[in-house]
């Protein structure tokens, strides 16, 4: 298996970036081609699914990242691209049944996508294009706590808007990492509103998180489920390391 290194256009002409976290997270870049390579790895229902998007480019988004999420499955796991098969779980959380102890999620805004695997931990994650919201402040009312309003900006602030997503990217990465999506109300639990790590508690879940903005203007959120025992709750982030070729191995047997 070959390494993804951090600014990598290797991958079927995709162009991946590795983001600092506790796991294995790539920014993946949107092309205006698709190497058949990549769309050659989607599966059957992958390739229908992609056909039914009213705009190309929604098609090509999706098309690229469930083929990068594959082809970076298989750089890690060594599990071949075209024959990796997913389930669902009844959230829609995806889960590689070739090798259940794997996690993934993927999220898309725009033309970037985030694609993320683990070994060790269910995770989510969240990824917004910085950018003005009409209705932000109806929505903080809908999906957001009482204190978590009261220390974004006033609603129509500069701002308020990038606040808003900054807490609203976090909540989604840590609802995907419990693995229930929107079945668990973001209004029913409470994150920090700042940028940074961060460990939330949701309905007696403990979910580590960190939300950053990329440098041109992309607001990614990552989350874990962790346990109160682990030593991992100094929450660190690092730099993610693949496996070796022997530890890939082992999980296939």
């Amino acid at each position: 298996m070959t390494p993804i290194p951090s600014n990598d256009r290797g991958l079927f002409g995709l162009v991946v970036t590795q983001l600092s976290a506790p796991f294995w997270l790539w920014r993946i870049e949107v092309p205006r081609l698709i190497d058949p390579v990549v769309l050659a790895c989607l599966s059957a229902q992958e390739r229908v699914r992609a056909a039914r998007f009213a705009s190309e480019p929604l098609a090509r988004r999706y098309a690229v990242a469930h083929g990068a999420l594959r082809l970076l499955g298989e750089r890690c796991f060594g599990v071949p691209a075209a024959h990796q098969r997913y389930v669902h779980n009844a959230y829609g959380k995806p889960i590689l049944a070739n090798l259940p102890q794997a996690r993934c999620s993927l999220s898309y805004s725009g033309t970037n996508v985030l694609a993320a695997w683990s070994l060790d931990h269910e995770i989510g994650v969240d990824l917004e294009c910085a950018r003005p919201i009409a209705d932000a402040a109806d929505l903080a009312d809908l999906h957001c706590t009482v204190r978590e309003r009261q220390r974004l900006p006033r609603p129509g602030a500069a701002g308020y808007d990038r606040a808003f997503l900054a807490l609203w990217v976090r909540k989604e990465a840590c609802v995907k990492a419990l693995g229930r999506g929107l079945g668990i109300a973001p209004s029913s639990f409470e994150c920090d509103i700042d940028r940074g790590t961060t460990i939330v508690h949701i309905h007696g879940s403990l979910v580590e998180s960190h939300v950053c903005n990329l440098k041109d203007d992309l607001l990614v959120a990552w989350a874990r489920c962790i346990r109160v025992n682990r030593s991992d709750r100094n929450h660190r982030p690092v730099f993610a390391c693949f496996p070796t070729d022997g530890v890939a191995e082992a999980l296939r047997e």
